[in-house]
């Protein structure tokens, strides 16, 4: 199954201004589906994926949950901006919209590859080369710090991963 894929470092190293990538999905109003994609790629960065999910015990709105893969997943449609899970968060990576239900949720384009599997979303046709682009991944490849954020969504990035018995 193709995935979008996000190469994290070549956005960064390639110096262009995010707000260059387009966005296609119908219901965004004056930001881009590109940046809640790239919120989920850099979250899945930084957040250390702590055993005891400090940030999910803290949210008073459940609009943090932890998945079966370790990471957490933010809805920020619940998000009523207290910013508990920022001080209950021990390495700061949590970085709370400044104005609640901004973010657009990029739907990946699901519909337009359902119908043509070879459709090349508008986000891969204006980012900077070798950012972003559809690819057939079937599993995660942690040496290449390759990871899968769900089912259609595929980010390089370095990850925090933690071994077996160790928080």
């Amino acid at each position: 199954m193709k995935k979008l894929f996000i190469d994290v470092p070549a956005l960064i190293n390639s110096g262009a201004a995010v707000d260059q990538i387009k966005c296609e999905y119908l219901f965004h109003r004056k930001n881009n589906g590109a940046f809640s994609l790239l919120e989920v790629a850099q979250f899945a960065s930084y957040c250390r994926q702590c055993t005891e999910s400090f940030c999910v015990s803290a949210c008073p709105v459940e609009a943090l949950e932890r998945q079966e893969t370790g990471t957490i997943k933010r809805h920020n449609m619940r998000c009523v901006g207290c910013k508990s899970c920022v001080l209950a968060c021990p390495f700061g990576t949590i970085f709370p919209e400044v104005i609640n239900y901004v973010t657009c949720q990029c739907d990946l384009c699901l519909n337009q590859l359902e119908q043509d599997p070879d459709y090349v979303p508008l986000c891969v046709k204006t980012a900077p080369a070798q950012t972003f682009a559809m690819k057939e991944l079937t599993e995660e490849d942690p040496q290449q710090h390759i990871y899968f954020s769900g089912k259609h969504l595929a980010i390089k990035s370095p990850n925090w991963r933690h071994k077996e018995g160790k928080s």
